[in-house]
């Protein structure tokens, strides 16, 4: 099956790729793993609201509605997707699994499970967060209490009146920690290695996600110090509740090491009134115990983990040499990694990454069109 352009993935950052490919008559063809569009979305748990403005979420050419509000759910955002798919009449293709992307003389060869395609440009859509990231505690084999990755929670609701270990500081643990403690969970205990950069979603009632657009362009060591100046303000000093200030402020952070700052739904509001509790990080598992670096013993009815995710590119595209030691591609947004192969949505930002996937899809798109190949 010959086709100018492969993209894998049918998220918001394939879709968006496919419509400005589109906008420019270039014939494409999206291929999801999912039974339909958004499927890694679908999977996410049913509290999640988008932590950046509706109106700088969107994707181009198609808005999506006030009526999601100002902090959009995730049934919305899966919503605003699909008619974002039928609107601009992709061609999605849904149940193919991407099993190995090869260079040829002639451009790129696609292996799936539904046949092989030829393309002279494939696009890699798939996102950093598609596995996730287990840690390697020692005594998990022997431990006997539930052990799950935050990824497959679907309902923080299932885990009320149970108590729960929650390993991890990033955004994620942050926010499905507050969800936990909204709906009830008996016990939280959250064990945390290096102190996140929690920043409020908004203050005095003004949305922080524009502020941080605006001054994106300032320098690193300045975004820094107000970020850090807005979080004082926000929350005050958090040491007595288990979270000393962050060694680094969160844009240094994102640079050196790809974690975003958490943005806060109210888990500061249940560490302050005492709801949940900052533990030291985990040494062992015994049986049905948490053993903690300060000898510390707890003993949870349910072990989570957010330990963060790998993009899982290696499968694919590791016999490349294209890729860092974290599995992401080594190459600049818009980028080509080699000729005809391109990669988008996998560079986050505080900013705000949804924003990212429209400048980076117009960017491919005319480039692929000022060369076909």
């Amino acid at each position: 099956m010959n086709t100018p352009v492969v993209i894998i993935g049918a998220g918001s950052a394939g879709l968006a790729v496919a419509a400005a490919l589109q906008e420019r008559n270039v014939d494409c063809i999206v291929l999801e793993q999912g039974d339909r569009v958004a499927a890694s979305w679908r999977q996410r748990h049913e509290d999640l609201r988008l932590n950046t403005i509706r109106w700088l979420s969107d994707l181009p050419g198609l808005r999506i509605p006030r009526a999601a509000g100002r902090w959009v759910s995730r049934d919305d955002y899966i919503a605003y997707l699909e008619r974002y798919a039928d609107r601009n009449a992709l061609d999605v293709r849904c149940t193919v699994r991407v099993e190995h992307v090869m260079p040829t003389a002639d451009g790129w060869q696609v292996v799936t499970t539904a046949g092989t395609y030829d393309a002279a440009n494939v696009i890699v859509a798939t996102g950093g967060d598609r596995i996730p990231r287990l840690p390697g505690l020692p005594g998990l084999a022997a431990f006997r209490k539930p052990v799950m990755h935050v990824s497959r929670l679907r309902r923080a609701a299932d885990l009320a009146g149970r108590r729960v270990l929650l390993i991890g500081s990033g955004n994620s643990a942050v926010e499905i920690a507050g969800h936990l403690v909204d709906h009830q969970v008996a016990q939280l205990w959250m064990s945390v290695r290096r102190t996140p950069n929690i920043l409020p979603r908004q203050l005095w009632g003004v949305p922080l996600h524009p502020v941080t657009v605006a001054l994106r362009h300032l320098p690193e060591r300045l975004r820094d110090g107000l970020a850090r100046s807005i979080s004082r303000r926000a929350f005050g000093d958090l040491r007595p509740y288990g979270l000393p200030a962050p060694k680094d402020g969160p844009f240094r952070r994102m640079r050196t090491s790809g974690v975003t700052a958490a943005v806060d739904q109210g888990f500061v509001g249940h560490l302050t009134a005492g709801r949940l509790r900052i533990v030291a990080d985990v040494d062992h598992l015994t049986a049905n115990e948490a053993v903690l670096r300060d000898g510390v013993r707890v003993e949870p009815d349910v072990l989570l983990v957010a330990t963060g995710y790998r993009s899982g590119l290696e499968e694919l595209l590791g016999h490349l040499d294209i890729l860092d030691q974290n599995g992401r591609p080594r190459t600049g947004k818009s980028q080509p990694a080699m000729e005809g192969l391109w990669f988008t949505g996998f560079w986050p930002a505080i900013e705000g990454t949804l924003r990212q996937h429209g400048p980076e899809a117009r960017r491919i798109a005319a480039a692929i069109a000022r060369n076909p190949r």
